[in-house]
């Protein structure tokens, strides 16, 4: 049913423009992407993590590859000072301190031995991303281990692997790693917390523990939908849930959510008493993305024949990226949420305006729902996703 004091959605007649950051943009674009591959199964990833490992990449493509991927990452068209501030901005966030806060961001360069990248690509790593460059022999299986204990020390070991092998004429692989770690601001209390049914998008009904809460939130509603910001320890950075209405859908609400839809509805949470029960739950993803980047536009730099990677290593042979990999954990309690990401690109050679608030509010998180974990002061979102089924 729709919502009592729930404002009539005016997406169709209002005029949507983009929103003012890059990551934001690019985060809903590869999200929608994603829960569409990903039909009625639980999408979770960090566009934070994605964005970090392609924009390394993005600094050693040339022509056609480099333009691609700004289009993609949302850069394109951007001054150097803008696309230097857009990316020190998506950087800054993982340079959060606060008590209780556990947030770290890594990058990592693996290059062959046998095949060094250019020395200004390998100082600007250092110097812009902060990356550690590592000299390997990809012909050493010890290799694939030495990078997977960095992927684990990075993520606290929540994700114990990125390789299961390595071509040995493989010449890099990158990979960014983030962790993050916070209570929430006001805990759930565990006794409150009860066994409910869960509606799954197939019609399935699966038992979960719903925690529960009553207290004051940033809150707003339409018709289609409810929302709710969930506030942790440090200030800046909250968790977003949003639950379409039960004769809604997740794939309806999923159709007008985008980077300009999500700017109006975060600026339209008002402070509003009310209870909120939401599910106890831990997913684990580990997609591939080249599809997806390639659906989006990003196709030239997967092709062995045009991809143009002159900046990391001077051709012949040439260099592409062969594989994009993603690797993606979350767990939310009643005391906070635990979230880790890795990606890793793998190149290779030829060898390779708001409504009033109700007056309180009931939201019962029974049925598949959106929900982010964002920097509110730089709009950047860390980890974002969509929970089809919490048990799953």
């Amino acid at each position: 049913m729709a919502w009592p004091f729930a404002s009539k959605s005016r997406l169709a007649s209002e005029l949507l423009v983009k929103s003012a950051s890059p990551s934001a943009r690019f985060a809903f674009k590869l999200f929608r992407q994603l829960a569409a591959e990903q039909e009625a199964r639980n999408v979770f990833f960090s566009p934070a993590s994605v964005m970090l490992c392609l924009a390394l990449l993005q600094e050693g493509a040339g022509g056609l590859t480099r333009e691609s991927m700004a289009a993609v990452l949302e850069v394109a068209g951007l001054e150097p000072e803008a696309l230097q501030l857009a990316m020190v901005e998506l950087k800054s966030v993982l340079k959060i301190k606060a008590p209780n806060l556990q947030l770290e961001g890594a990058n990592s360069l693996w290059c062959n031995r046998e095949w060094v990248p250019r020395f200004e690509y390998i100082s600007n790593a250092k110097e812009n991303y902060d990356a550690d460059v590592v000299l390997a022999d990809f012909r050493d299986v010890e290799t694939v281990a030495r990078i997977n204990s960095w992927v684990s020390e990075k993520t606290r070991g929540k994700i114990g692997d990125i390789l299961g092998s390595l071509d040995p004429q493989a010449s890099m692989v990158a990979i960014n790693a983030i962790y993050f770690k916070d209570l929430w601001s006001m805990p759930f209390e565990r006794p409150l917390t009860r066994e409910q049914t869960f509606h799954t998008s197939d019609g399935r009904k699966t038992k979960v523990s719903l925690m529960s809460q009553w207290g004051s939130y940033p809150y707003y509603e339409e018709s289609k939908f409810q929302a709710v910001r969930l506030g942790y320890k440090a200030s800046r950075l909250a968790m977003y849930i949003f639950l379409p209405e039960q004769r809604s859908s997740i794939r309806e609400f999923q159709q007008n959510l985008n980077s300009a839809t999500w700017d109006k509805w975060t600026q339209r949470l008002e402070t509003t008493k009310g209870n909120i029960r939401l599910p106890r739950f831990k997913l684990t993803y580990r997609p591939i993305l080249n599809r997806a980047l390639e659906k989006l536009g990003m196709g030239i730099a997967f092709d062995r024949q045009r991809a143009q990677f002159d900046g990391i290593h001077s051709p012949p042979p040439p260099t592409w990226i062969a594989q994009i990999v993603h690797r993606a954990f979350v767990e939310v309690n009643e005391e906070g949420t635990e979230a880790a990401a890795v990606t890793g690109a793998m190149m290779a050679l030829s060898a390779l305006r708001p409504s009033k608030p109700p007056r309180t509010f009931e939201m019962i998180v029974d049925r598949p729902f959106f929900f982010a974990i964002c920097d509110d002061q730089n709009n950047t979102i860390l980890f974002m996703g969509s929970v089809e089924d919490p048990c799953a």
